[in-house]
C-alpha cells in the first residue's frame, strides 16, 4: 500500500502541469531571429531579427531595427519599465515609428502574445504563442488592406 501511494505521488509530480514562473526582465531576453510569410501575397516575406535586453532587473528594451515586415524597419527602441509596462503576469509595449503603430501584450501564464497595429498596408492583428521555455515563437497576423484581408505566418527562435 505504501509503495503504491509513493508511486502515485511520484507519477503526479511528473505529469502535473507546472505553474509558470513570474515574468521578469529576463523572461524573453535574447536575440530572436525568424521569418514571416504572407499567405496571400507570395512575394511579401522575409527574415527579421529582434533583440530583447534587460539592462537591469526593472527594465526591458526591445530593438526591432532589424525587423522589416514590408513597411520599413522599426527604428525606435522601446523600453518597458517594471510596474508601468510589465509585472509578474506579463508585459505590454507600444512602438510608434513612421507609418507603424504597434501594441503588443504578452501573458506569462499562457505564453500568449497578442497585438494590434497599423502600417503602410492597413490595420492588423497578431496572435501567437511561445513554447513553454520561451525558446520559439509561432504566430499569425491578419492585415486588413484596401484589397481585402491577408494572413501571414510569423516564426522565430531565440538564438542567443
Amino acid at each position: 500500500m505504501r509503495r503504491s501511494f509513493l508511486a502515485v505521488v511520484l507519477l503526479a509530480t511528473v505529469v502535473a502541469p507546472s505553474v509558470a514562473a513570474d515574468f521578469t526582465s529576463a523572461t524573453l531576453t535574447g536575440t530572436w531571429t525568424g521569418t514571416w510569410k504572407n499567405l496571400r501575397f507570395a512575394n511579401a516575406k522575409g527574415p527579421f531579427t529582434i533583440v530583447v535586453t534587460a539592462p537591469d532587473a526593472n527594465t526591458i528594451t526591445i530593438d526591432a531595427s532589424q525587423a522589416d515586415f514590408g513597411c520599413g524597419t522599426l527604428a525606435s527602441t522601446v523600453s518597458l519599465v517594471n510596474g508601468t509596462n510589465w509585472n509578474a503576469a506579463g508585459a505590454q509595449g507600444t512602438f510608434t515609428t513612421g507609418t507603424s503603430n504597434i501594441t503588443l501584450t504578452y501573458k506569462n501564464a499562457s505564453h500568449l502574445l497578442t497585438g494590434t497595429g497599423s502600417n503602410c498596408h492597413g490595420t492588423w492583428t497578431l496572435r501567437g504563442k511561445f513554447t513553454v521555455k520561451n525558446k520559439k515563437f509561432k504566430g499569425r497576423t491578419v492585415t486588413v488592406t484596401s484589397v481585402g484581408k491577408a494572413a501571414s505566418i510569423v516564426r522565430a527562435r531565440r538564438t542567443s
